[in-house]
């Protein structure tokens, strides 16, 4: 019998529910309600990303879990409301009660925390129920306090004789109130009947009639004198029939109670609240205070003159004596206010750093306080090299850079003279007329990775007494009230990489004459043969500094070197030196034998979570292969490295990028992002730049190398793109493929790149025109995929994604030898 009444309770409550959204214009899904509703659309509908669950009505899904709504509003009832749970964050005690964990993974895998969900969910499913019941709530009792007033027009006080028990006033009836047509438990007036079979007059759970008595008192009050005091106005009239009038008056043809007349009951509801609270605060400090108001009593003749006799009224009725209620006492309960702190040995650290950074971070001034900028004058402030004209230069420029006007930026070319100034400034400050080094001083040097100078670094600052001992790029003291001047640098070298984001300044500053010797200049490292820790060239910068920097050209490299030409300055050493420091700039964020791993080893070596699918490729490391694709990319340029690498340092970059490439089915899962395929596309034009670049002994090496087993890799690598992969997927794979077999063709020709000097196309036999000999040319030796002849002919050969080209490249690398 108890499990019918709640689940009859629960039938009204999500009644009363969707009927309040229905006429919110935002109606809830049949399937959650178990209400219908004609026209529902659930495609166009806002709760279309409602997951419903199938167990039961009013149970929605939440995590894996399921929520049923009616038991989440007993329970926020219980802990006294939405209100009171966002206040004091308790949304999380209320997890336990559906087995919710603490977060949860949203489809695009960010991490989603469980007690926000809920909160969400209830404001949204049933935070217009709870308001509206709350205000029901509030006039009941506002209209109970009133009627419990003593000397206060009540419904017994006039009343005829033998009129005993009390009937509700008309504001507490459903067809006038303002609960929108709601009944019991939220359940919606509907039909015929104006008056449920049951109305609460305290709200769910307070004390019931059945309406049939209710129509009964009322009828029986329609036949006597009317009763003054029973509503807001003297001598108002109260019968059935008008109640009815009214009912259907301000309700349409499903019971829903018009705007308007709602919006003035709860003006109304309000007003009486506040009259309510004013006397209820009044009587409780007279409770409080011992002392209470003393009825006014008038004399014995008084009394009788005015009271008629016992059992006689104008209309022959008893009148019944009406003892005083005293006011109830209420329970008053205080929270403490206290402010939640979480410190550490006494201190709120969270408080520290906000001030602190409140302290420390000056607001920017906005745009138009700026006025009109002279770039002249800035020009000037450059030059002058003053502390103060200084600063407001460098800080003008910087706003300048950071401006968009649609998709461009500050133009520079129109203002060349400002970056020259900016590029001695540079040059100045960082090197004060040093002469540049010829990196060939030292050819032996290899390259320093940037993890090595994070090492460093770590290393230096946990020696004992480290912070005492003089270090370089410290400000010096005897320089006055001035800018350090790696900060300078830094901030200039900013300047520069703002510059470079728009697309107008990026083929000025690539063809600029001095800019990329400068910054790949400031990049250096000095010869680390008589140094204990590695050092920047520049003597103003620190270590610090030098990684700092080094990261800002990287950006500044792949915004512009898609046109660079390093074969336009003025000198060839000039360019040898410049494609020396900038190969040794991008191969120390990729040669590391630490970080030169497979996709999902790098995952884990950068601290990723335990969900692949939401992480990405580290950014410096991305960017970095970016930046030598498109520098590597112009036969020009690659001409230039080619003379300027040593074999050595390209050995070294082959066996890290071929490291890096996947392996096992778990790094090619990884590999099913865009971000991750980017990176593979990345990983495979490296090694075909460098596949130009090397020299034919780095290439032989690399065909006989068998712990690099560079062939079984990179055919792997192709099977798995090609018939390994899913036939809907192949044809994001087609350029990474593609670019795998030249490589491999590239390694298996084993000779010069360069070399013009043998004639690239066969001699025409007799009686054979041009271009009828075909583009195939005699070639001897072992392919380098002739050991996996079966495998490339029968399963890669015969694929339908392998187009002509592919085709012959993969016949030329499976040839074997037939000696005669």
């Amino acid at each position: 019998m108890q499990q019918q009444s709640q689940q009859q309770r629960k039938r009204s409550f999500l009644q009363g529910v969707a009927s309040i959204m229905a006429q919110r214009g935002t109606p809830l899904p049949p399937a959650l309600t178990g209400a219908p509703y004609q026209g529902f659309d659930p495609a166009t509908s806002m709760w279309r990303s409602l997951e419903v669950s199938g167990v039961d009505v009013g149970v929605v899904r939440l995590a894996g879990k399921d929520v049923d709504l009616f038991k989440l509003w007993a329970l926020v009832q219980h802990h006294g409301g939405s209100t009171k749970l966002s206040q004091q964050v308790m949304w999380g005690q209320l997890l336990p009660q559906f087995d919710l964990p603490e977060q949860y993974m949203q489809p695009n895998g960010q991490p989603q925390s469980s007690a926000v969900a809920l909160e969400r969910y209830y404001s949204r499913l049933i935070g217009p129920f709870e308001e509206m019941y709350r205000k029901n709530i509030y006039r009941d009792r506002a209209m109970q306090a009133a009627r419990n007033q003593p000397g206060a027009p009540g419904t017994n006080q006039g009343r005829p004789p033998g009129m005993t028990g009390t009937f509700p006033p008309v504001g507490s009836l459903p067809a006038v109130s303002g609960n929108n047509g709601l009944g019991m438990m939220g359940q919606p007036i509907t039909g015929g009947s104006a008056l449920p079979t049951e109305v609460s007059l305290g709200g769910i759970g307070g004390p019931q009639f059945p309406a049939s008595q209710m129509i009964s008192q009322a009828a029986h009050m329609s036949q006597q004198q009317p009763i003054s005091g029973m509503s807001g106005t003297p001598d108002s009239r109260v019968d059935v029939a008008g109640t009815d009038s009214l009912s259907a008056a301000r309700q349409d043809a499903n019971g829903i109670i018009s705007s308007a007349s709602q919006d003035s009951e709860l003006n109304g509801t309000a007003s009486e609240q506040d009259v309510d609270g004013r006397k209820r605060k009044m009587e409780e400090g007279d409770e409080a205070n011992g002392k209470r108001v003393r009825h006014k009593t008038g004399e014995s003749s008084d009394l009788r003159s005015s009271v008629p006799p016992s059992g006689l009224t104008p209309h022959g009725m008893n009148i019944a004596s009406r003892p005083l209620r005293q006011p109830s006492r209420r329970r008053i309960e205080y929270i403490p206010l206290a402010r939640e702190v979480d410190t550490a040995g006494g201190r709120d650290l969270d408080a520290i750093q906000s001030e602190f950074a409140t302290a420390s971070q000056r607001p920017l001034k906005d745009l138009n306080e700026w006025g009109a900028v002279d770039v002249e004058a800035l020009t000037m402030s450059i030059r002058s090299r003053i502390s103060t004209e200084l600063s407001y230069a460098l800080t003008t420029f910087t706003i300048l850079t950071l401006m968009r006007i649609k998709d461009s930026g500050f133009p520079v070319v129109q203002a060349p003279d400002l970056l020259d100034e900016l590029l001695d400034l540079i040059e100045d400050v960082a090197f004060e007329g040093m002469e540049d080094i010829d990196p060939d001083d030292f050819p032996n040097s290899s390259i320093i990775t940037h993890r090595h100078l994070m090492n460093a670094i770590l290393e230096e600052g946990s020696q004992p007494f480290a912070s005492l001992k003089p270090k370089q790029g410290l400000r010096d003291p005897g320089s006055g009230p001035q800018q350090r001047p790696g900060d300078v640098i830094l901030t200039a070298l900013n300047i520069v990489r703002n510059l470079s984001l728009s697309a107008e300044n990026q083929d000025y500053l690539a063809r600029h004459s001095r800019l990329l010797g400068i910054i790949l200049r400031l990049c250096s490292l000095k010869n680390p043969v008589d140094l204990l820790y590695p050092a920047p060239l520049s003597p103003a910068l620190s270590l610090n500094d030098l990684i700092l920097a080094r990261k800002d050209v990287i950006y500044i490299l792949v915004n512009i070197s898609a046109t660079v030409q390093l074969s336009s300055t003025d000198s060839p050493s000039s360019a040898v030196r410049n494609a020396r420091r900038a190969f040794d700039l991008l191969a120390s964020y990729l040669v590391d034998p630490v970080d030169a791993v497979p996709p999902l080893q790098c995952l884990l070596l950068n601290g990723a979570p335990t969900h692949i699918h939401a992480s990405k490729p580290p950014s410096t490391l991305d960017t970095a292969l970016e930046a030598f694709t498109r520098f590597t990319h112009p036969d020009d340029n690659r001409l230039v490295f080619a003379r300027a690498i040593p074999p050595e340092w390209l050995w070294c970059m082959i066996e890290a990028l071929v490291h890096r490439l996947p392996v096992t089915d778990h790094d090619f899962q990884v590999m099913m992002r865009a971000e991750w395929l980017a990176y593979l596309e990345r990983i495979v034009l490296s090694l075909y730049s460098i596949g130009f670049l090397a020299p034919p002994k780095v290439k032989k090496r690399v065909k006989t190398d068998r712990q690099l087993a560079f062939p079984t890799v990179m055919l792997r690598l192709i099977r798995k793109l090609t018939i390994g992969s899913p036939a809907d997927a192949r044809p994001h794979f087609v350029v990474s493929v593609r670019r795998a077999i030249e490589v491999i063709k590239l390694i298996d020709d084993a000779g010069d790149s360069f070399d013009t000097s043998s004639s690239t196309m066969p001699t025409l036999a007799f009686g054979m025109g041009y271009g009828e000999h075909g583009e195939t040319r005699v070639e001897k030796g072992m392919g380098l995929l002739s050991g996996h002849q079966d495998e490339v002919t029968w399963g890669l050969m015969m694929s339908r994604d392998v187009d002509d080209q592919m085709f012959s490249e993969l016949s030329s690398l499976v040839r074997v030898e037939i000696s005669s």
